[in-house]
C-alpha cells in the first residue's frame, strides 16, 4: 500500500513539472506584441528595399556594391552580393504581397518582416531584420529602425534543385579527376627529370678541359761513390768454381802435412813420398 502511494505521488509530481514547463514555454512563445506603427514601418521599408533592388541593372548594382564596400557597410554589401547572384534567375518584378507580410518581434528592440514577391521567372521570399536605435536629435521623436540583415530566398522547383545538385556533383567529380590526372602527370615526369639531370651532368663533364700533360722529371746523374763508402760495403767472397784448382794452396798444404807426419813418425822428410790428390769434378759426398 505504501509503495502504491509513493508511485502515485511520484506521478503527480512529474505531471506538475510538465504543466509548469509547458506554461513557461507558452509564455516565452507569446512575446510582447509589435506596435502598429512599427509594423507599418517594417512592411513599408521592406517593400521599398525590394523595389529598389529590383530596379538595379548590372552597372548600377556594381556601383552600389563598390560604394558599400568603401563605406564599410557590411549589411548592404552582403545584401547586394546576394542580390547580384539571384537577379539573373528572377527576372523583372511583377508584384509584392504586402497584405500577407508577417512582422514578428525577435527581442525587445529587434523586429523581422517576411513577405512574398512574384518575379517573371520564379517567386521570392524576402526577409528584413531591423533593430531600434536611439537618435539624439530633437526633430525625430523616438528611436529609428536600422536594418541589420536582408535575405533573398528564390523558390526553385524540385527538378531545378536536382539539376543544380547534379551539376555541382559533376563539377566536383571533374575537379577531383583533373587533380588526379595532374598528379599522375607530375609523377610520370620524374623519370624525364632524372634523364635531364644525367644529360646536363654529361654536358658539364664534356665541357671541362682535359688536364695538360706533365713532363717527367729529368733523371739524376749518379756520381761515383767515394772510396770509403765502397770499403764499408759488404765484402764479396771470391768462391772458385768447382772445375778450377788452386795449385799454390795445394803445395802449401802438402808441405804442412809432410812436416806434421815426419815429426809424428820420426822419419825424415826425404823418405816420404807425397802424391797429389785431385778431386773429380762434379763429385758428391755420399753418406755411408
Amino acid at each position: 500500500m505504501k509503495q502504491n502511494m509513493k508511485k502515485a505521488l511520484l506521478v503527480l509530481c512529474m505531471a506538475v513539472c510538465f504543466l509548469t514547463l509547458s506554461a513557461c514555454s507558452a509564455d516565452s512563445g507569446n512575446p510582447e506584441p509589435v506596435p502598429q506603427q512599427t509594423k507599418e514601418t517594417m512592411i513599408s521599408g521592406a517593400e521599398e528595399y525590394l523595389r529598389e533592388f529590383a530596379a538595379f541593372d548590372a552597372k548600377r548594382l556594381q556601383s552600389e556594391l563598390e560604394d558599400a564596400q568603401w563605406r564599410k557597410n557590411t549589411v548592404m554589401e552582403t545584401a547586394l552580393t546576394a542580390w547580384q547572384t539571384s537577379m539573373t534567375e528572377l527576372g523583372g518584378l511583377v508584384s509584392i504581397d504586402t497584405a500577407g507580410a508577417v512582422v514578428t518581434r525577435l527581442d525587445k528592440h529587434s523586429f523581422e518582416v517576411t513577405m512574398e514577391a512574384q518575379f517573371e521567372k520564379r517567386p521570392l521570399t524576402f526577409t528584413l531584420t531591423a533593430e531600434e536605435q536611439p537618435v539624439g536629435n530633437s526633430l525625430v521623436s523616438g528611436p529609428i529602425l536600422v536594418p541589420t540583415d536582408l535575405l533573398f530566398v528564390p523558390y526553385y522547383t524540385t527538378g531545378e534543385k536536382l539539376a543544380k545538385a547534379g551539376m555541382n556533383t559533376m563539377m566536383g567529380m571533374g575537379t577531383v579527376f583533373l587533380v588526379l590526372i595532374f598528379i599522375s602527370l607530375i609523377i610520370g615526369s620524374f623519370k624525364n627529370i632524372n634523364k635531364l639531370e644525367a644529360s646536363m651532368a654529361a654536358k658539364k663533364q664534356a665541357n671541362v678541359p682535359a688536364p695538360a700533360p706533365v713532363s717527367a722529371p729529368a733523371a739524376a746523374v749518379s756520381e761515383p761513390e767515394p772510396a770509403d763508402t765502397l770499403a764499408s760495403a759488404e765484402p764479396v767472397w771470391d768462391i772458385p768454381l768447382p772445375g778450377e784448382e788452386n795449385l799454390a794452396a795445394d803445395t802449401e798444404l802438402v808441405a804442412v802435412i809432410t812436416a806434421a807426419i815426419a815429426a809424428a813418425a820420426s822419419v825424415p822428410a826425404e823418405g816420404l813420398v807425397v802424391r797429389s790428390i785431385r778431386r773429380r769434378p762434379g763429385s758428391k759426398w755420399k753418406n755411408a
